[in-house]
């Protein structure tokens, strides 16, 4: 099993823990073992099998969570989540897939209006009976009704994150047996979305149905929908999809572009081939019968007049036309990135100290970082008051003392309280080196309210950034109501910064609103919010989301050196 599908246990758990009203704290447990295997870096199915690292060194993981991880590696299933499940209805864990619902809103529909399944769920919104629950109302029933909606219509989709590891094992078992000359996932994998639906893998290799044969005996495959010699289909444990096909290498690149761009994208380039009087397919470029070009997506592209287009962009959004008239962006990369601006440490709700997440930054080759604990309104998180922080910033002094070549901005994630006003006193925020404003709390309030909190902490003077802007969590939570445009002159016309959160559970800003920002003028910071050492290389996805936004490397300010970066922020301006 891969660390996703082991994490979906530990999740899974701690939901039927919260329906059943267990002890919090225990609730919490689990979800924080989910939090630490499904980011671990490491296959942990594959510890268990070697024996190689005892999973109690793992931080986190104690004697119990690693017997457990044990039992659902060894057996795929876990006695404890089959015995809580046990005692609910079997419909109520499927309310959890819609946007709006948490545990604790299935725990109070279920225990009020005796709520059991989608169908009962359905009934109530018609009778309009959620709304007068305690906490729920008007707004909350049009969600959890459009909530609805989406999830009865859409098949359900991986975090590109959790697709990532799938993809990689699955490459990885097809490429160790040898006589694999090419491999490729393609699709919306390759395009970067933030969450797949399906994977589509492309080879060239002189033994296709021997290829075909060991894709179908990989051990994490639930179901073979169907097997032929250059392709076939399967679905994994985890419910994902994956689709093989063999392709002649002389169709290779022809067969990536196609399986690669977006529908529209296809459509569009196959109109240019046409007014060229080509036809395009997956085969190949066809002048006639003869084929020009297909070995590779370049020489298909240069045939038809038109640079080669990174793969994030082929979502028909202007960038042939771009590619005509070689005017494409220069892409940001990773290697541009030169430091992460949101992480969290123990001191509130990470799992790393200051030391060992700067460790963690220095071994990516970064010049700097922001250490940026939560304010006193996030209690759960220990939150910090004015007093902690200035500790906290002392001690940070301190390390940069000693340190060479490296530095720990002096931050904060600072709350934008439901009133519109910020969480800590503006002395504080003054001395701050760099400070990212969120909101947390009163999610359900109107567009007004939510836009004027975030528009005018984008207006304050000690506010360099407006962290995870849209606040959704990907499959959980949909964005709260917000004019975006709204947002983004205010950001744009004061020098605020909107953060590109690249936690694979956020991806915030989406792409559009980053590429509808940036038209507005706005710069952007990239981070990945961090809650150990080991997410920091979620960094990548990031540069997914600015990449296919269309952003370049000087639309981004942590892609500068330090003082450089310190000059672009706000607050320079401010202290002039």
């Amino acid at each position: 099993m891969q660390n996703p599908d082991i994490a979906r246990v530990f999740d899974e758990v701690a939901d039927l823990l919260e329906i059943q009203d267990a002890n919090p704290f225990r609730v919490r447990a689990y979800r924080n073992a989910a939090r630490t295997i499904r980011d671990f870096p490491e296959p942990i199915a594959a510890l268990v099998r070697s024996h190689t690292k005892a999973l109690t060194e793992i931080p986190g993981i104690g004697e119990d969570l690693a017997e457990k991880i044990t039992a659902i590696v060894t057996t795929g299933e876990l006695p404890l989540r089959k015995q809580l499940a046990a005692k609910l209805p079997p419909g109520l864990l499927d309310l959890l897939r819609i946007p709006g619902l948490g545990p604790k809103r299935v725990k109070l529909l279920h225990k009020k209006l005796k709520v059991k399944s989608a169908t009962d769920l359905a009934a109530a919104l018609a009778k309009h009976r959620i709304q007068k629950l305690k906490g729920f109302g008007p707004k909350i029933e049009e969600k959890i009704r459009t909530g609805l909606g989406v999830a009865e219509q859409s098949e359900r989709r991986l975090l590109l994150h959790e697709a990532e590891t799938a993809a990689n094992a699955i490459v990885a078992y097809l490429q160790a047996s040898g006589g694999v000359a090419q491999i490729e996932v393609a699709g919306s994998y390759r395009r970067r979305r933030e969450t797949i639906g399906d994977l589509d893998i492309l080879v060239t290799s002189g033994d296709s149905p021997k290829v075909m044969e060991r894709f179908v005996s990989y051990d994490e495959v639930a179901d073979v929908v169907s097997q032929g010699e250059t392709r076939s289909s399967v679905k994994l444990r985890s419910g994902l999809q994956v689709d093989l096909r063999a392709v002649e290498p002389a169709a290779y690149g022809a067969a990536l572009q196609y399986f690669t761009g977006s529908k529209a994208h296809n459509v569009e380039l196959r109109k240019v081939a046409q007014e060229q009087g080509y036809k395009l397919n997956e085969y190949g470029l066809f002048k006639g019968t003869r084929r020009v070009a297909g070995k590779t997506e370049a020489e298909i592209y240069a045939r038809l007049g038109l640079d080669w287009m990174p793969p994030e962009l082929r979502e028909a959004r202007g960038e042939i036309a771009l590619a005509r008239e070689h005017r494409l962006p220069r892409l940001v990369e990773l290697a541009h990135i030169r430091g992460d601006l949101q992480m969290h440490t123990s001191a509130t709700d990470g799992k790393g100290t200051i030391a060992e997440m700067a460790e963690a930054a220095r071994t990516l080759k970064y010049e700097y970082i922001a250490i940026t604990d939560h304010s006193k309104r996030v209690t759960m998180a220990r939150g910090f008051d004015a007093k902690r922080l200035r500790q906290q910033w002392k001690a940070i002094d301190e390390w940069n003392a000693s340190a060479h070549g490296f530095t720990i901005l002096k931050s904060v994630e600072l709350d934008i309280l439901e009133t519109g006003k910020l969480d800590l006193p503006d002395d504080v925020l003054a001395e701050a080196d760099y400070v990212v404003a969120t909101i947390h709390y009163g999610l359900n309030q109107t567009e007004r309210e939510l836009t004027g909190r975030l528009v005018g902490a984008a207006q304050h003077r000690w506010i360099d950034a407006i962290g995870h802007p849209t606040g959704r969590l990907l499959g959980k939570r949909q964005p709260y109501l917000l004019d975006f445009d709204a947002l983004a002159r205010a950001a744009a016309g004061a020098g605020c910064l909107l953060e590109l959160n690249g936690h694979p559970e956020r991806m915030d800003l989406p792409d559009t609103l980053a590429a509808a920002a940036k038209q507005h003028g706005v710069r952007f910071v990239l981070s990945t919010d961090s809650h150990q050492p080991n997410n920091l290389p979620f960094m990548k996805y990031a540069v997914d989301l600015a990449r296919r936004a269309w952003l370049e490397a000087g639309d981004i300010v942590n892609t500068r050196p330090l003082a450089e970066f310190r000059k672009a922020l706000k607050r320079a301006r401010e202290s002039r």
